[in-house]
């Protein structure tokens, strides 16, 4: 199944649009990140992305809209290793990338480094930024300016993945915690 998280909307109508497989660098808060926009397979950026970290990693996954009746908040698992993250990625990757109910964070905490996809699918990477843009660069995304969300858009909270709502939760023995003011659609 191949599902549409976030469409423009052109007038009434969604359609969709192309962020361009491209990335730049920013400065957000004295902090420099690299700003990632991927027109599909953005599960596949971060797998990429986090291939070459060392871990111990944690995720946190933040759940805020739910189809399912699901308590909202925002889930951190215990630390895993390399292959449980990227076992989790190729599981659950593609509900991450195509439905707008979440944000995804994958941190690693000898690297200091944290990785983002967001509801928009636009993926933050903090960290070795150097390493981080060989990754992009290898898996075909060119710099070429900041890719933005379009205004204005929509999201889609597809009932195809309702019940991978229900299996990520189960997936780890998360620890949830209340969401945070900024993370409320």
């Amino acid at each position: 199944m191949k599902t549409r998280k976030i469409d423009a909307l052109v007038g009434s109508d969604p359609s969709r649009f192309e962020y361009g497989n491209t990335f730049e660098s920013e400065t957000v808060s004295g902090h420099a990140r690299l700003r990632i926009g991927f027109d599909d397979a953005q599960d596949a950026c971060v797998r990429e992305l986090a291939a070459d970290l060392a871990g111990p990693f944690q995720l946190l996954y933040l759940l805020h809209t739910t189809r399912t009746g699901s308590d909202l908040g925002r889930y951190e698992s215990p630390e895993l290793t390399t292959q449980q993250v990227q076992e989790f990625l190729h599981r659950f990757g593609p509900f991450l990338a195509q439905d707008a109910r979440h944000d995804f964070w994958v941190r690693s905490h000898d690297d200091d480094a944290t990785i983002v996809l967001d509801r928009h699918n636009i993926i933050y990477a903090y960290g070795p930024l150097a390493m981080f843009e060989a990754a992009l660069l290898r898996i075909g995304a060119r710099r070429a300016g900041i890719p933005h969300v379009p205004d204005p858009h929509v999201h889609h909270y597809h009932h195809d993945w309702d019940a991978y709502e229900r299996e990520i939760l189960k997936a780890l023995p998360w620890t949830r915690k209340p969401l945070r003011e900024a993370d409320v659609q």
